[in-house]
């Protein structure tokens, strides 16, 4: 046969095999909805702790989009069971998906705690730590949306802000130690500054594992 009759003919094989394998899932669609609907109970929660009066109501909303967090998680979980191709390694996928649910649930419980202890006061640090956790979600989804791109300077700001929040965090417990004199208040006060910290720590997580995508993907 011919070289190029030969060549062709691989080619139109190739192209036969291709067209018979599953196509790449739309992951990306996936990640960008699940951010979204982080950066939603985000501004929630942070309006929820910037009220003087808590608004149980809130809540309600918070589950609404945590479940939808969950349903994405799940709906990803069974691709990457089905899926022939996939963007980039499984357990990276895995990873994300599982660092952003985590996310979400931080920002959920810190709502929750709030709620259910009945704080006589409201926690006035709360609403900085949630801005700097939205601050860092809007980072996140940029970098989320450019995955394919290799930038870090997103990464690097969300890392910036888990920083800040940390100083914040710190001298926010310190003042609450030198100034509570309740136990009860102090305990409730000082696990729901726990949470809120641990929000801004878990966005840096999801910030690393992009940043392990880029590397191995760039």
């Amino acid at each position: 046969m011919h070289k190029f009759a030969e060549a062709k003919t691989n080619n139109n094989q190739y192209h036969m095999f291709k067209a018979l394998l599953p196509k790449e899932e739309k992951y990306f669609e996936d990640f960008s909805a699940m951010i979204i609907a982080i950066s939603e109970m985000a501004s929630l929660a942070k309006d929820f702790f910037g009220n003087a009066k808590y608004d149980a109501e809130t809540s309600l909303k918070l589950k609404t989009l945590e479940k939808r967090c969950d349903d994405i998680s799940h709906k990803v979980f069974i691709k990457l069971d089905k899926s022939f191709l996939t963007p980039f390694d499984r357990e990276d996928i895995y990873a994300l998906i599982k660092t952003l649910e985590k996310v979400s649930d931080a920002i959920n419980a810190a709502v929750t705690r709030a709620i259910v202890y009945n704080l006589t006061e409201p926690l006035k640090v709360a609403e900085k730590l949630l801005q700097i956790a939205a601050m860092q979600i809007k980072e996140l989804y940029i970098s989320i949306v450019d995955l394919k791109v290799k930038s870090n300077e997103n990464l690097k700001i969300v890392k910036d802000l888990e920083q800040e929040a940390d100083l914040v965090y710190r001298e926010a417990i310190t003042k609450l130690f030198k100034e509570e004199t309740n136990a009860i208040e102090l305990i409730k006060r000082k696990e729901i500054l726990d949470v809120l910290e641990d929000i801004t720590d878990k966005c840096q997580t999801v910030a690393s594992v992009i940043f392990t995508i880029s590397l191995k993907n760039g």
